[in-house]
């Protein structure tokens, strides 16, 4: 029997209602959950100062940075001529909690394979690769490390000493295993150029052109 269009009518109000409540829900459940929530954006002076190309480095970043409301930098900044050298740029979210790092350190010279079994920070990175610059370059998807030659005779040792230089991404970046790769090759080839000069390194880089 056909329903009596009068009760049609005035059932509908409550269909509509409860499938207009619903969606209301779901889009504060989506507010709270902070899917409408702006990404921060990263300007070029808000980079590390001692960070080479700060405009190219923010354009790096707010590709490839996981999502934050804001981007916090923090740098540590020793440029002492000895083992005391020390250049970190720390990428924090609006939580406080850390991102990304660029770190030059240095540190007495030995075999590139205990160099990385002992300075390469650890990470869930995939398998390793290897480049050319300085005297190794190892890498994955969530970092890039440089063993670069700097002092023939630090000044308290008079030993050889080496820097290493790394870019880590301690959440896995928004990017191919491939262009991941890529880019933390390049922020840390560029990143050791530099602290290779901040530090003023007798010995040649054996960096890349």
């Amino acid at each position: 029997m056909k329903e009596p269009t009068q009760r049609r009518l005035l059932r509908n109000p409550y269909i509509y209602g409860a499938v207009i409540a619903f969606a209301g829900g779901a889009v504060l459940l989506a507010y709270l959950l902070g899917a409408f929530e702006k990404r921060g954006d990263v300007q070029a002076d808000d980079v590390c100062q001692h960070v080479p190309n700060r405009q190219e480095t923010a354009r790096i970043f707010n590709s490839i940075l996981p999502d934050a409301s804001e981007y916090n930098f923090t740098e540590t900044w020793r440029p002492t001529q000895s083992w005391e050298f020390r250049d970190v740029c720390a990428v924090k979210n609006e939580d406080n909690k850390a991102l990304f790092y660029l770190q030059a350190t240095v540190s007495s010279a030995r075999p590139w394979k205990e160099w990385a079994d002992t300075e390469i920070p650890p990470n869930s990175g995939g398998k390793v690769s290897y480049f050319d610059a300085g005297v190794k370059g190892v890498s994955n998807a969530e970092v890039a490390a440089i063993w670069v030659p700097c002092y023939a005779h630090e000044k308290t040792s008079n030993a050889q000493y080496n820097m290493t230089v790394f870019a880590h991404a301690l959440n896995p970046l928004e990017a191919s295993d491939k262009e991941a790769r890529k880019t933390l090759i390049d922020l840390a080839t560029s990143f050791a150029r530099q602290a290779h000069k901040d530090a003023k390194c007798d010995l040649p880089s054996q960096l890349p052109a």
